[in-house]
């Protein structure tokens, strides 16, 4: 359920999944506590930054941390702030075993996550903007680029 929240509003997904208020914060309240299993995690060679609306507009947003484990995006972590010191301290609580084996850092670009990344792994792991931040720049210019030629 997790993972289908990334990429849209807790409240569109909790009428999707017919669950209400309490049931959508019980599971956000009982992952944002626990700690994460490094123990059975290999590698981790990508890993990704989201944010997910906990309310329509951008004010109240938690941070999904995921990860490619054995083949399979899983979420490795939820963060209850969007702060560059949050990530940061995400990152550095990844064991050193594991933090060797990280190559890439998939964001939304936003310069928080950027920066803890570099912090953390520094010029050795590559960070990449995510699909959705890669389509909106594309169409951004296609749509610049029609409105120009429109008015030719």
């Amino acid at each position: 359920m997790l993972l289908e929240w990334i990429n849209s509003t807790l409240e569109d997904e909790s009428r999707k999944q017919a669950i209400g208020f309490d049931t959508r914060q019980g599971i956000l309240n009982r992952r944002m506590t626990s700690k994460v299993e490094w123990d059975h995690i290999q590698t981790i060679e990508v890993a990704g930054l989201d944010e997910i609306a906990l309310k329509t507009g951008h004010r109240d947003v938690i941070v999904v941390v995921s990860a490619d484990i054995d083949g399979a995006l899983q979420v490795i972590g939820l963060l209850s702030e969007r702060t560059k010191a949050a990530v940061q301290a995400f990152f550095k609580s990844i064991p050193k075993r594991l933090r060797r084996t990280v190559k890439v850092i998939c964001t939304d670009l936003y310069a928080g996550f950027i920066g803890a990344a570099k912090a953390v792994f520094g010029k050795r792991v590559l960070i990449c903007a995510d699909r959705f931040r890669i389509a909106l720049r594309y169409r951004e210019s296609f749509e610049t680029l029609r409105k120009r030629e429109w008015k030719r």
